[in-house]
């Protein structure tokens, strides 16, 4: 199977930044640091299997380009464009993906 590209979008890469802050001043360095690594893994993960992940439950099916992959803590949502994979955005997962997804789209 060949690889996909992946790129995350501007509020993906502030969703990154913010998530680092926030542990950072919550917690430590360590713990930041571990959260990254686990976000960087799962998005390094979709470039071989994108498919593999599902659609998120809070959004319908008029929403469906739209597909999530889970780690211990956050939501990664994306979608596929041909051989691409774009990152939408990172949220810890008691976060409402179509909340944030609805925020995004009002700013």
């Amino acid at each position: 199977m060949s690889a996909y590209h992946v790129e995350l979008a501007t509020a993906a890469q502030a969703d990154i930044e913010n998530i680092y802050q926030h542990y950072i001043a919550r917690a430590s360095d360590l713990v930041a640091n571990k959260l990254l690594d686990e976000i960087d893994f799962a998005i390094t993960s979709l470039s071989s299997e994108p498919l593999l992940e599902h659609l998120p439950l809070e959004l319908n099916a008029s929403e469906k380009e739209c597909l999530e992959i889970l780690t211990k803590s956050f939501r990664i949502i994306y979608r596929i464009l041909e051989k691409n994979i774009e990152i939408l955005l990172i949220l810890h997962q008691k976060q409402s993906v179509k909340k944030a997804l609805n925020n995004r789209l009002l700013h």
